[in-house]
């Protein structure tokens, strides 16, 4: 091993090692966490960094905020906290028209998906949807609701650190970095004008688009034969404990009073002492998946970073396309856009994250924008079912591949021409 690392110093062993990981990470033939941990131990092994930056993950902030607030939104789905807001949709008026129901409920799931797993919250939410098509037969249909709330969820999972998985990975990565973390609500800015324009899109251009080429049968029994759909509980004491604890970690994360990991803890045990989900079913519910990614992608980032490799990608991509960070940004976003339309958004925030920020210390900026930017782009790309579990999970309506690529790709053109323009308007490229 000596030898080999004389011969070809251990950058470019790290930097092969990283390669292999980015491959196995676009097959996407075994878990991503399992690639990780593999990744980071081959790193650890080969003498890229240290034996305990493999674990050292399990005790950032990142992870146990993720941790603890994946446990908040299980109870909130056990007890029926969600469940409420569905049965308040359909009862309403706006449930008589179906444009304006799809902007309620593309509303309603961007800001859920915010605090909540935009996962559990489709899953709740379909078979609502297909509870009011049914009961509305003619005036809605699933075909024309579904990918949009899809979308929605996708988007609306940007909008906090904690909405979906890219944006705690990316973190931990940059914070392993030494160039701190990314804030609880610092997406916010650009991810919330994204969802804005999302919802307009969909309710005038994106619905002619529906209704022109959504020419298959509405699946109308979707949710229809669901027994006991997701957070469909009867309304308890323990419904309004798990509102009021997300309501306490949501002021906590604004007002700072507490640090963002202790007060996720303090809500997760909040909600495992008062019942309002069982601490078994807990673990067994909790996306492990997610945890471990977060934990060991930093162990990646330390050995890209600790043997050089960082720095020789950075020095390489410079000579290539220069040291402008407006192309350098654009260049990011475009290809995290395109591969998170192929891949995982998760893999795809884990495999560009420690790439550019090699690159921007390279050109001499604080990473934290490229970085950010590369969080919400990895959430913006709806034009394929493929990227996010959120838009897979639309896939029921009978969608064909083509029909999200017909609505998906105009408007995940405008929001990544957004975030291109946006994130350096509101954050501006810091040196280092």
């Amino acid at each position: 091993m000596d030898n080999l690392l004389s011969d070809l110093g251990v950058e470019h062993l790290a930097l092969f090692i990283i390669s292999i990981t980015l491959i196995v990470f676009v097959l996407d033939r075994i878990p991503i966490a399992l690639t990780a941990l593999i990744s980071s131990l081959i790193l650890a092994i080969s003498g890229a960094m240290d034996f305990e930056k493999v674990y050292s993950g399990f005790a950032t902030p990142v992870t146990l905020l993720v941790f603890g607030m994946l446990i908040v939104g299980y109870a909130l789905f056990e007890t029926g906290a969600v469940s409420l807001v569905g049965k308040w949709i359909l009862k309403s008026r706006l449930a008589d028209n179906e444009r304006h129901l799809l902007a309620l409920l593309m509303l309603v799931a961007g800001l859920g998906s915010a605090i909540l797993s935009n996962t559990a919250l489709m899953a709740t939410f379909i078979p609502l949807i297909g509870g009011m098509v049914a009961s509305a037969p003619g005036n809605l249909t699933n075909k024309n609701l579904l990918m949009p709330l899809g979308m929605a969820a996708s988007v609306g999972g940007t909008i906090t650190l904690v909405g979906s998985t890219s944006q705690p990975v990316a973190s931990a990565i940059l914070s392993e970095s030494g160039y701190g973390e990314l804030g609880m609500f610092d997406f916010a800015p650009v991810a919330l004008p994204m969802l804005i324009v999302l919802i307009v899109y969909m309710v005038t251009i994106g619905y002619r688009i529906e209704q022109r080429c959504f020419v298959f049968d509405d699946h109308s029994t979707i949710g229809g034969a669901a027994e006991d759909p997701p957070g469909n509980a009867s309304v308890t004491w323990k419904t309004y404990v798990s509102i009021c604890t997300l309501f306490f970690c949501i002021i906590c994360f604004i007002t700072g009073i507490l640090p963002i990991e202790i007060t996720a803890l303090i809500g997760a045990a909040t909600v495992l002492c008062t019942g309002c989900i069982g601490f078994e079913k807990a673990m067994k519910q909790l996306d492990w998946n997610t945890v471990l990614l977060i934990a060991f992608a930093q162990g990646i980032a330390a050995g890209m970073n600790d043997s050089g490799a960082g720095e020789l990608v950075g020095r390489w991509s410079v000579s290539i396309v220069g040291s402008n960070p407006i192309l350098l940004l654009a260049i990011a976003v475009v290809v995290t856009v395109i591969l998170t339309n192929i891949m995982s958004n998760t893999a795809t925030a884990a495999m560009m994250v420690p790439i550019f920020i090699s690159i921007a210390t390279g050109v001499g900026y604080n990473p934290f924008i490229f970085v950010l930017a590369i969080a919400i782009a990895s959430n913006a790309s709806i034009a394929t079912p493929i990227g996010g579990t959120a838009m897979s999970q639309t896939l029921v309506a009978g969608y064909g591949f083509r029909d999200y690529l017909k609505l998906g790709l105009p408007i995940t053109a405008v929001l990544s021409i957004m975030v291109i323009v946006a994130t350096p308007a509101v954050f501006e490229f810091a040196p280092i």
